[in-house]
């Protein structure tokens, strides 16, 4: 974690510098720890690869980190101090000087002092910090690595695997399909894989169910990730879902009723006189009783079904009926040198293999036998074009672990290393999140944006940084299971359960996921004896968020995952004025009893990231429009919202807004101010009726959204210069003529980077020279129009 967060500390320094002019012990204070941090830099690879095997300078690593993370805070409070006074106008020049401490404001020519303020002293507090931390390394077996940079992303490089070439599972596939097209009997056969985490037991179900034999002899195939929580009705509802070919959207159950004993029977009903192939993927649950009623339905389908589970655990096999259990094995060193080489060998010449092969054998050992794992090293010798590179891999001291439950993260650990710095952060930061969980491009991406690990905005789209990021940790083997949208582009994926456990083990110092158990109602999460800078609540159904977070003074991430139950407006005000360092707060979709956003969130003024969907806010307090780091505002569906405050303009890093579903019925002006603003999403608004005319100054502007809007009469003209917009939902246009004050049809013609159009025409016919002039013909990118 610290050796991301020193270059970004650096590069916070350099930003504060160009904000203030710097004299006496201010500039001494920051050079002295601009000096200390460089001097940390050069070791802290070295120190990152050392940790899991030295204690004392895990223990040193995890100080430092402590400390980093406090200078951050402390950074950061003062850029957006300084942020704030120049959207004020109170002056483009600041001068701290004398003793540290006095801030001094240079307005207009005239000197002013404006208040003595903490944030100097606690910069010297720190400074001090740090310099022990320091002298404390030198008294460690840390080599300096000089010169050491981040690399520049080759994803083009890296070879990518073709899942469907799973290698040494032949003979236990072709066992696993015999015993399913075996003879009927009067009970239900259960297949039960058990193997060790990413050995290959989901790949290996995956082969049987895709079988074209096996596809052909049932009536019915259903699959089921049961994880470690088990659920007896979500496991229900999916196996209906499959039987019945109901169509599964995110997050959204379909199905009605919710009861167990409505769902079971209707898979009784569903299965009754069929043969099925159900597949029961990584169950943890051993208790009979959990399973009991699921197998009684299960024993209403024709002679001839099957289950095909796999777990960790040989008491899950044992609890089955006339279950058949297979211990998978490792791969031999030739099966994981035949998986190692096939990605890393790939696109080389004769002679250059035969120069790698004996020492990519030797790595190839390393593997233990994990196809997981196989997988991720062939990905990473792809990238290495030296012999010398592969034996910096083979002796790496980060191959010495021998502490036994950290054997399976071996292999995964050399390829976490050589992933750049920040792409190590976008990784572990996904343990965050439970496992089995859909991860959604578009908010992940904005949760990396949130904690600063796309860098800051020089004028890049951060947005396709991130799009990069999930398609080099893809190609690495990070990420699986993912669905495409229909630009071709990673939509949504999932993690392996080895990889969730890796990135856990990863952050285990610094992020926190709780299960709160609380059937009575309130709760309080004690934190204080943590570290912890990411907290994530688990709320199982029947119990309720927390009510109050103690210990949360240094938390920078907030993530309330709900089935249904949602958080109050107390414990809203209550998190608020504990948490001032929070950059992310996610409440999830279900926040019904929230009315009110509580003022006290202008305190939060570190805060990039809100998430209120489903809310009953009426309007948004103007204390709001003072977090002028906010990058994220969602209230997607928050109906009740009607009144925003006429100083949301100064959220000037403001990139996406959704209001969708809301009351609002107009934009005030200011919002053209947002000139970072790239997604604002209005669909459903139904009493919205006009945008601001100078909507065309938010030339970022990405996507645009005013489906169903009901009463909204016309686009204005200046929405002809948002010449960026790749999504273009809803608009209202002219077609039968050039109008001087509504958007036409010919307005289209410099629009030229739509990737989706959908349109709403008004007149009786469509104006051919409005149709030449808008160009369709230039617009490449298209691939969807819709005329309404």
């Amino acid at each position: 974690m610290a050796a991301a967060l020193v270059p970004s500390i650096l590069d916070l320094i350099a930003r504060v510098s160009l904000g203030a002019r710097l004299e006496g012990d201010s500039l001494n204070e920051l050079q002295r720890l601009r000096n200390n941090l460089e001097d940390l830099n050069a070791i802290l690879e070295d120190a990152e690869q050392k940790r899991r095997t030295n204690r004392a300078i895990e223990d040193w690593m995890d100080e430092l980190t402590d400390a980093a993370y406090d200078l951050v805070d402390v950074l950061d409070k003062w850029f957006t101090t300084l942020m704030k006074l120049r959207i004020k106008g109170v002056g483009k020049t600041f001068i701290l000087k004398g003793k540290v401490g006095s801030y001094i404001t240079h307005c207009l020519h005239t000197a002013q002092v404006v208040r003595r303020d903490d944030l100097a002293f606690k910069l010297k507090e720190i400074s001090d910090r740090l310099a022990e931390i320091t002298r404390d390394s030198y008294n460690l077996p840390l080599t300096l690595i000089s010169g050491f940079q981040l690399r520049r992303l080759r994803t083009e490089s890296i070879a990518l695997v073709d899942v469907s070439a799973i290698i040494g599972r032949d003979e236990v596939k072709g066992d696993i399909i015999s015993s399913l097209l075996s003879a009927p009997t009067e009970q239900l056969k259960t297949i039960s894989v058990v193997g060790m985490g990413g050995v290959g037991k989901t790949a290996l179900a995956q082969l049987v169910y895709q079988d074209e034999v096996v596809k052909q002899h049932f009536d019915h195939r259903i699959w089921v990730c049961v994880s470690e929580v088990f659920d007896e009705i979500n496991v229900a509802q999916t196996i209906v879902k499959g039987v019945e070919y109901v169509k599964r959207f995110e997050g959204v159950n379909s199905l009605d009723p919710f009861t167990l004993a409505a769902l079971l029977d209707r898979i009784c009903t569903s299965i009754h006189g069929k043969k099925f192939f159900l597949v029961l993927d990584d169950v943890w649950a051993d208790d009979m009783q959990h399973w009991e009623e699921l197998i009684q339905a299960f024993k209403h389908g024709a002679p001839g079904s099957r289950i095909l589970l796999t777990t960790c655990k040989d008491t899950v096999a044992n609890m089955m009926e006339d279950s058949h259990v297979i211990h998978l094995e490792p791969l031999s060193g030739e099966q994981c040198w035949r998986v190692v080489s096939r990605v890393a060998l790939s696109g080389r010449g004769l002679e250059e293999c035969q120069n790698l092969e004996d020492i990519g054998r030797r790595i190839s050992k390393k593997c233990k036998g994990l196809p997981l794992a196989a997988k991720t090293l062939g990905c990473l010798l792809s990238a290495k074009l030296s012999r010398k590179e592969w034996e910096d891999i083979l002796y790496g001291e980060i191959w010495e672990f021998e502490i036994a439950h950290l054997e399976i993260f071996d292999p995964l650990l050399l390829s976490y290393y050589d992933l750049p710095l920040q792409l190590r952060e976008c990784f572990k930061y996904c343990a965050i999140f439970p496992k089995d969980f859909v991860y959604n491009e578009k908010t992940i991406i904005c949760h990396w944006m949130a904690q600063g690990y796309l860098g800051r905005d020089n004028g890049e789209d951060l947005e396709l940084k991130g799009r990069e990021y999930i398609s080099y940790l893809a190609a690495c083997s990070f990420f699986q299971d993912f669905l495409m949208d229909k630009d071709g582009l990673k939509s949504t994926w999932k993690m392996h359960d080895i990889m969730h456990d890796f990135a856990r083990f990863l952050m285990i110092n610094n992020g926190i996921v709780i299960e709160v158990m609380n059937p009575g109602g309130n709760s309080m999460i004690d934190l204080s004896a943590t570290k912890a800078r990411y907290l994530t609540a688990l709320i199982p159904e029947g119990c309720c968020p927390p009510t109050s977070i103690y210990g949360a003074e240094k938390l920078h991430s907030l993530v309330i995952i709900s089935g249904e139950n949602a958080i109050t407006n107390e414990a809203v005000q209550i998190i608020f004025n504990q948490a001032k360092r929070l950059r992310l707060v996610d409440f999830g979709c279900h926040n019904a009893l929230v009315d009110t956003i509580p003022k006290e969130i202008g305190n939060l003024i570190h805060l990039r990231h809100i998430n209120l969907t489903g809310s009953k806010i009426k309007g948004l307090p103007r204390s709001l429009c003072e977090l002028h780091n906010l990058q994220y505002l969602n209230l997607d569906n928050s109906e009740s919202l009607e009144n925003l405050p006429d100083e949301i303009g100064n959220l000037i890093n403001l990139r996406h807004i959704n209001f969708s579903g809301s009351k609002i019925n107009g934009l005030p002006g200011s919002l053209c101010k947002l000139h970072n603003l790239r997604y604002l999403n209005l669909n459903n608004c139904k009493a919205l009726e006009n945008l601001p005319n100078q909507i065309g100054k938010l030339i970022k502007l990405i996507h645009l959204g005013t489906l169903h809007c009901d009463r909204l009469a016309c686009y204005p003209k200046s929405a002809r210069r948002l010449t960026n917009l790749r999504q273009l939902h809803g608009i209202m246009l002219r077609a039968d003529r050039d109008d001087p004050k509504e958007f036409a049809l010919g307005d289209l013609e410099n629009l030229n980077h739509l990737c989706e159009l959908s349109m709403v025409l008004k007149g009786n016919a469509v104006n051919d020279r409005e149709l030449k002039r808008a160009k369709f013909e230039n617009k490449t990118h298209l691939k969807e129009i819709k005329v309404e």
